[in-house]
């Protein structure tokens, strides 16, 4: 370990007393435009590395309650994938170049230079948000770097007089695509069907069925939809921002303060006096960032974040509502019986309205703050270019949970329609609110660093160095939460006559998680570039900039779990001690420790080029392959089952990762009309070439070879029309019983048997898409504005298995209009879907082609209108600088092959939501 450190250091030293030889070097004018974090700044011309970037101005177009939601095509080479959930849970699944490993594929984070999470942010604060995606920015993240980073930098002073800035804006959003269920007699008709398809009595008579068509005992013979009882036809928010912008010689701040609400789709939510059941949520952030000028040559930022936030809702988990939503049939029972009493039986006691009305309330708070703070000095009359700094970071977050439940009482109703006598049976009695109080987490968050850069020019020579030291350290409520990051950093960046470019960097990562023995990896990386438009027989009047860039090295993962390299004892059974023997419990060993673990190291080569013409046209395209090696996978394949235990894991893995990206930009003004339509595409495929795979007989069925996350099931071939067609078929099913209306599928390996051996790898992968595009436009005249951004994907399969829309009946689901209208029976033989059966079906419910569906989607994320007041009109107000009004709508449409579920959000779950936003900006 500390000959590796001592390298690192070496090298870092050598290149500093080569520069600190040259006395003729000056000090290089800062050209600050890219940012790489860990206090390394480049001029945007002589990057050599993959970085996208996007600032406020871009990302303005949308506000969201996490900031996630706004990052949807913004930026080349992030996956940026839509959640459901409640407002709190609905963050956007963020991927860097796609997936390169069979373990996490989340991007390491940081804002303001240290590891926090996006969702604290609001999105005012936000000045910019960039993605570091080769090895020459990513290799100074070392252990954490693999996956990609994303910097975000919260906005800053400025050397101004006081700007002030005031925002409201007014939030609906209405649920995308809801489930469609049968009505109570045509379930009734289904449930009755489906048993005869399995040879059972059916459950209703046609007295019954008939009592269902005609609603005569809507009490007894219910026909309640469950969707429209249970969720409202819209959400409402408001998002309001107050900030102060500005300072002088000494001090530039700052300043904002931000209140945003959500009130969800739930109903009924006010039954019960007191307290509502409603999914609220309410956020405050504030934040005040501070540069202040200590001394001529000592500067001072110190960023504060206070964040307190809310959410409410019933005293059942969110998803239980959405279960209880996709299950309970419109036949099953009413919402109360004719004596005031939920209705429920011993099959569904589980009422949707119930769940929302009748369970009580839970409310959590959280409450953290974020603080740094950065001395940054000039070192010049030590060395000429020199600087220093120091930065320290302290975060707390805690969460408490309040939780006021109880159970509701319910009961059935049985009507003898022959003889009119009423039953009522009680399942349940009514409950009282039970009050419990915890700590749901608390988390504290340490970062140390220490830097030295030097800055120097001499001729046509422009040199910048990086030597840093950070350590980071987190620790949580519990046991074997805590990690610890240790880093040593060393980078150099040389021009050579502005068009020659070189970056070098070595780092040097530890991390807490490994074995105290092997702790520490070395991460190198190189690039270069070369600008052709300095070159003399490319200079132009239309070539405003062309530049060619390579990069290779290495950066690595360790976000295992703690103690995987121990032998780990525990609780024995009894044995037989002493020599009058007596049982005793003993000890025995429960894990067996990964011999050698290590971290994951990715080795990343990336080419691109950066092209600007006409002052107007922008494009850059990226090529990549990440070579992922010492993945740690399963080790039991490997080991004969005679060990007698769980066979450790093993840093045997390895996955192949490439792709390209581009992106292309118009930009241009007519007199008073101004506009801009740019697009980006990306294209990543990866493919596992070892994973320490279990024995397959055939190549088919290898996932080695093939994608990450990949769908293996079996080819459909049709739907067997008659016991006489299944009778007569060479090829027999043996996955279960096979009737009339039951999937026919393909025999792979020709042994006229279909069993496990028959799965074939269906569609794409189920987790990133391999294509990611947008497209955007914009355009401006005299204050009139519109914006639209449209957001896509392709090769993105999804497994349909959704219950009740794709699972009907079965496990006493309902059954949606969909299923119902195309299933195959016997007065629907051309019915694409299987039959129904209500004791289910293990031929026809299981991975198979039918079920893999192509989730390949267009959406319209953005549009908006606005309107900025002219200059002229605001000055004779005395008092307003700037004024806009605007309307936005967020994921408007969505064309798709799924239709009548969300791509992104196919399960029994919160809907996705379109959003509508109206509000105003006043600048003072």
């Amino acid at each position: 370990m500390n000959k590796k450190i001592n390298i690192i250091l070496a090298s870092v030293l050598c290149s500093f007393n080569l520069m600190a030889q040259v006395d003729t070097l000056t000090i290089h004018k800062d050209k600050v435009v890219i940012d790489y974090g860990r206090n390394i700044t480049h001029d945007a011309r002589e990057v050599t590395g993959a970085v996208s970037t996007a600032t406020s101005d871009k990302l303005s177009h949308k506000n969201s309650i996490n900031a996630t939601n706004q990052l949807f095509g913004m930026l080349p080479g992030l996956q940026v994938l839509q959640n459901a959930g409640a407002v709190w849970e609905d963050g956007a699944t963020l991927y860097v170049r796609g997936m390169g490993t069979l373990n996490s594929k989340s991007p390491l984070i940081l804002v303001d230079g240290f590891e926090r999470s996006l969702k604290e942010l609001s999105s005012e604060e936000i000045e910019s948000v960039s993605v570091l995606k080769d090895a020459v920015a990513t290799s100074l993240y070392g252990i954490r770097g693999a996956n990609g980073v994303i910097l975000v930098k919260t906005k800053r002073g400025s050397l101004t007089s006081p700007q002030i800035s005031f925002s409201y804006e007014f939030n609906m959003a209405t649920p995308k695509r809801l489930p469609d269920f049968v009505d109570g007699y045509t379930y009734a008709s289904a449930l009755n069907e489906a048993m005869k398809n399995d040879g059972l009595m059916p459950r209703y008579s046609v007295a019954e069925l008939d009592a269902f068509k005609n609603q005569t005992n809507p009490l007894f013979y219910p026909n309640v939809d469950w969707v429209d009882e249970t969720l409202r036809g819209a959400s409402y928010g408001d998002n309001i921002t107050f900030s102060a912008r500005g300072g002088g010689k000494f001090v530039s701040y700052y300043t904002m303060l931000n209140f945003m609400d959500n009130r969800g789709i739930l109903q009924p939510t006010g039954d019960n006096d007191g307290y509502s059941t409603q999914l609220k949520y309410s956020k405050l952030n504030v934040r005040t960032n501070l540069d202040i000028a200590a001394s001529p040559t000592t500067t001072v930022q110190l960023n504060l974040l206070g964040n307190f936030s809310e959410h409410n809702r019933p005293g059942t988990g969110v998803s239980d509502i959405f279960t209880a939503l996709y299950q309970v049939p419109a036949a099953a029972f009413p919402i109360k019986t004719e004596r005031g009493i939920w209705g429920g039986t011993t099959t569904y006691g589980n009422n949707p309205v119930a769940n929302i009305s009748g369970k009580g309330y839970a409310r959590s708070q959280t409450r953290a703050l974020f603080a740094d703070i950065h001395l940054k000095q000039d070192l010049a009359a030590l060395l000429p270019g020199l600087t220093g700094g120091i930065k320290v970071a302290l975060d707390n977050t805690a969460a408490y949970w309040d939780s006021n439940t109880k159970n509701f009482g319910y009961e059935s109703a049985v009507l003898n329609l022959e003889t009119g006598e009423k039953e009522f049976n009680t399942h349940a009695n009514e409950g009282t609110l039970s009050y419990s109080k915890s700590v749901g987490s608390v988390t504290t968050h340490f970062n140390f660093e220490a830097y030295a850069n030097l800055s120097r020019q001499w001729g046509k020579h422009d040199l910048n160095t990086t030597f840093m030291y950070s350590m980071d350290k987190i620790k949580s409520k519990g046991r074997n939460t805590g990690r610890a990051f240790m880093d040593v950093i060393g980078q150099a960046h040389y021009a050579y006559n502005n068009r020659y470019l070189v970056d070098l960097s070595l780092s040097g990562s530890a991390s807490s998680i490994l074995d105290p023995d092997d702790r520490w990896g070395i991460f190198p990386a190189i690039g270069a570039g070369w600008i052709l438009s300095e070159e003399s027989f490319l200079k132009n009047d239309w070539l405003n900039f062309l530049k060619l860039r390579a990069s290779y090295g290495v950066s690595g993962r360790a976000d295992y779990a703690v103690n995987l390299f121990q032998d780990i004892y525990g609780s024995g059974g009894s044995y037989f001690f002493k020599n009058a023997p007596t049982s005793m419990s003993g000890m025995k060993l429960t894990q067996l420790g990964v011999e050698g673990l290590t971290y994951e190291k990715s080795h990343k080569l990336n080419v691109g080029v950066d092209f600007k013409a006409w002052n107007k046209l922008s494009l850059a395209v990226d090529a990549f392959y990440d070579h992922r090696t010492d993945i740690l996978v399963a080790g039991g394949n490997a080991v004969s089952g005679i060990l007698g235990m769980s066979v450790p894991n093993v840093n045997d893995g390895v996955v192949d990762n490439k792709g390209i990206e581009i992106a292309l930009n118009w930009d241009d003004k007519i007199s008073n009309f101004t506009y801009h339509l740019g697009g980006q595409f990306s294209f990543v495929r990866n493919k596992i070439i070892n994973q320490n795979e279990e024995y397959r007989p055939h190549d088919y069925q290898k996932r080695t070879g093939g994608s990450l996350n990949q769908i293996f099931g079996y080819e459909v071939m049709g739907i067997y029309q008659s016991q006489e067609e299944i009778d007569n078929r060479e090829v027999k099913q043996y996955l279960g019983d096979v009737r009339p209306g039951d999937l026919m599928f393909k025999d792979q390996n020709g042994d006229n048997r279909i069993d496990a051996y028959d799965q074939v790898a269906l569609g794409y992968n189920s987790t990133c898409p391999e294509i990611y595009y947008s497209f955007d436009l914009g355009a401006e005249y005299k204050g009139w504005g519109v914006y639209a951004l449209f957001q896509g994907t392709g090769n993105y399969s999804k497994l349909l298995d959704t219950r009740s829309i794709y699972r009907p009946i079965v496990g006493n689901n309902t059954i949606s209009t969909y299923y119902y209208e195309n299933r195959w029976s016997e007065t629907n033989p051309n019915g694409t879907l299987p039959r129904l059966t209500y004791s289910g079906s293990d031929n026809n419910y299981n991975n198979n082609s039918l079920w893999v569906a192509d989730a390949s989607f267009l959406k319209l994320r953005t549009l908006e209108m606005y309107y900025r007041f002219p200059e002229k009109l605001l000055k004779k107000t005395g008092f307003l600088g700037g004024a806009k009004i605007f309307a936005r709508a967020h994921d408007l449409f969505c064309i798709d092959g799924i239709d009548i579920r969300d791509p992104e959000a196919i399960g029994a779950s919160h809907p996705t939501m379109t959003q509508y936003a109206f509000g105003f900006n006043l600048s003072f």
